[in-house]
């Protein structure tokens, strides 16, 4: 009877046993062809996209998240596609899906952080970020992310420390270095931006775009530090690349030629800047002072290059603006309260 039983138990093994491995294999079947469905709708996505066919595309992508709701890498590319083609609120629910599928992944984290930044909810994206370092804390893109939140929440010295640390994985990281440079001249430190800022301006490596914003910076900071002459000759270098100039850019060129008392170099720059915009404040003043002058020959120089009109209302003389009430552009703030400079308008003859 010993035996019998043991052989009974053997046997009801052998069969659960065999059940259990025929389901297995089952699923594993079920679950290969699900992925090669997958596969093969993510390769027909590739070709419509390709070939421009961008709602095609889409349409596949859900097809293939659809066949298979568990392959985390198709949702993740379906993720991506909606993400480049400009649906985030699709992007922002496939990541989430992604993120339960795939916890330990940081991509999806970083991914999300960056679309809810693009939708100004910097605390949701920051903590996101914070996830996805977390699992990988050296990524750049996430380290540069937050770098930039913590600007906008004016947590200046965490930024600085963030920057530090994209540096300390890619020392030669010209993105994380302009931001770097950038922060430290708001931060009245100019003196540690420019060391950061000249090589960038010679970096073949770096974009035609990257060395302009160099180029402009290092004026900037020269500024700071009243170098005049520098700042006027880095920032006419960056205006020589720049595609997109404002009229505070002109009003910063315009200031810097006057302390270094490049007066012929002041009058276009207002001309300019009051091209882009008639209302700018500050440099209508600048304007204005221009015109109060007491020699003639410098009204009729300035009328040479810009239509400078006499000040006030008809029949009445403005009251004249001291050279020193003039507003320096932002940053340039500290400087211009130690010392106005050199920069005049020559009273005498030329």
């Amino acid at each position: 009877m010993t035996g019998w039983f043991s052989l009974r138990q053997w046997l009801s093994l052998a069969l659960l046993l065999g059940i259990c491995s025929s389901g297995c294999t089952s699923w594993r079947q079920k679950m290969a062809v699900r992925d090669s469905e997958s596969q093969d709708l993510v390769e027909q996505v590739r070709v419509a996209t390709e070939s421009g066919r961008q709602e095609q595309a889409a349409e596949l992508l859900k097809q293939a998240v659809n066949s298979n709701p568990n392959n985390a890498a198709v949702r993740q590319q379906l993720s991506e596609f909606l993400i480049t083609n400009g649906y985030s609120e699709e992007a922002m629910q496939q990541l989430k899906k992604t993120m339960v599928l795939t916890p330990d992944d940081p991509k999806p984290y970083i991914d999300l952080a960056y679309l809810l930044h693009e939708k100004k909810q910097y605390t949701d994206a920051l903590k996101n970020l914070e996830l996805g370092l977390k699992l990988d804390p050296t990524n750049i893109r996430a380290l540069i992310l937050k770098g930039e939140l913590e600007e906008l929440a004016e947590l200046n010295p965490a930024a600085v420390e963030t920057y530090h640390r994209v540096l300390q994985v890619d020392p030669y990281n010209i993105v994380s270095r302009l931001k770097l440079a950038a922060l430290q001249i708001k931060q009245g430190e100019p003196n540690r931006a420019t060391p950061i800022l000249r090589p960038i301006c010679h970096n073949t490596g770096a974009t035609i775009d990257q060395r302009a914003e160099a180029q402009w910076l290092l004026g900037v900071a020269y500024g700071a530090e009243q170098r005049w002459s520098d700042s006027v000759a880095s920032l006419e270098l960056a205006l020589k690349q720049r595609t997109d100039v404002s009229a505070d850019d002109w009003y910063r060129v315009a200031y810097a030629c006057l302390q270094a008392n490049e007066m012929e170099k002041v009058y276009p720059a207002v001309t300019r800047a009051l091209t882009l915009n008639p209302l700018h404040t500050e440099t209508n003043r600048l304007s204005t002072y221009l015109t109060q002058q007491s020699n003639q020959f410098n009204i009729q120089q300035a009328s040479m290059y810009t239509p400078l009109q006499r000040p006030g209302f008809i029949g009445q003389e403005s009251s004249p603006i001291p050279l020193d009430t003039l507003r320096p552009p932002q940053g340039w703030e500290q400087a211009a309260r130690l010392s106005i400079s050199a920069g005049r308008v020559s009273t005498g003859a030329r």
